[in-house]
């Protein structure tokens, strides 16, 4: 087994945070109606995918080297929906479309593929 390439540890780091800052806008758009729950909905999605990017990017990733790629591709376009809904502060939303898009320069390294490929636990 080789070691995990660091700049799949750069991707895994980038996603817990565009997590975190996505619980944050969660947080930040709760106003204690339950008529917000929608956009909550909204917001728990990005956080959602940008948690299943960070588990795609760790040491035995239970996907195919492209599958990254889309869910990092996924990570940027649902932030924009949460921004186009009203769910998320915009400047969260660019922070999060950009820490997306470098996720996705993350998974089409060929050192990420390589390493994926080979160590994948199905």
């Amino acid at each position: 087994m080789n070691a995990t390439p660091n700049i799949m540890k750069l991707g895994m780091g980038l996603a817990f945070i565009g997590a975190i800052i996505a619980f944050v806008a969660m947080a930040y758009a709760w106003d204690g109606n339950l008529a917000t729950a929608p956009i909550i909905g909204v917001d728990m999605g990005v956080a959602m995918i940008f948690f299943a990017v960070a588990g795609c990017f760790s040491t035995y990733s239970p996907v195919k080297a492209p599958t990254i790629t889309v869910l990092a591709a996924l990570a940027v376009a649902f932030s924009v929906i949460a921004a186009i809904f009203g769910g998320m502060n915009f400047f969260l939303a660019i922070v999060l479309a950009i820490l997306g898009a470098l996720c996705v320069f993350c998974s089409t390294s060929e050192s990420t593929k390589d390493y994926v490929e080979t160590n994948r636990v199905i």
